[in-house]
């Protein structure tokens, strides 16, 4: 079994590299009411109009359960240093599905561990704001998909909430999204913001 990843999407720059843990139609935060937008997941969206990308996720949660973080961090920076198109310079957890259990998020926790003190930054998405995210946080830059359990704890600490609207509030604490994240890096860089995204 392979560790499969992709590297970056229309987008994400080629230098981003990106890692599932799951399917967006098998998504635990759905199953638990965690996520504010079911209905509207981008993510499901790709799964039903490309068929090859429900089983491709399925192979990296299934990469995920079955290898050790150190040898998935290691295959990432060994793709990295062979690179022609660039060496990795950011990496994304959760572009679909999100974390089953704390196990999951400990184990995220520490293959951005060993990325990070290869220079590379890392970033990602999170509805389980029922688990304990602070391991992760201090390796990458969580961001929030809901407003509930501990998020405002979360928030305080550092977390930004990225959160889906029907149209910009204009709110002078909110950062609008740019649905480009080649020219924009407001997810990977910014700590306790709001970033509000319209639905698309």
């Amino acid at each position: 079994m392979k560790v499969e990843f992709t590297q970056g999407n229309k987008k994400l720059p080629k230098t981003t590299y990106i890692l599932n843990v799951g399917t967006a139609s098998n998504c635990p935060s759905e199953k638990l009411g965690l996520c504010d937008v079911p209905k509207e997941c981008y993510a499901k969206k790709a799964e039903r109009i490309y068929p090859q990308v429900e089983p491709f996720r399925k192979r990296q949660r299934a990469v995920f359960d079955d290898i050790d973080a150190q040898t998935i961090a290691q295959v990432i920076l060994d793709k990295s240093n062979r690179s022609r198109s660039g060496k990795c310079r950011s990496f994304r957890f959760s572009e679909a599905g999100d974390f089953a259990t704390q196990a999951d998020v400990d184990k995220m926790a520490e293959v951005c561990s060993t990325l990070v003190s290869n220079g590379i930054k890392c970033y990602g998405y999170t509805c389980r704001t029922d688990l304990d995210l602070y391991r992760l946080m201090s390796v990458a830059q969580v961001n929030l998909s809901n407003d509930y359990e501990r998020s405002n704890e979360y928030l305080e600490a550092g977390a930004n909430r990225f959160k889906v609207v029907e149209k910009f509030s204009g709110s002078p604490r909110a950062v609008p999204c740019r649905a480009d994240c080649r020219v924009c890096s407001f997810c990977s860089d910014m700590k306790g913001k709001l970033i509000e995204v319209e639905k698309h």
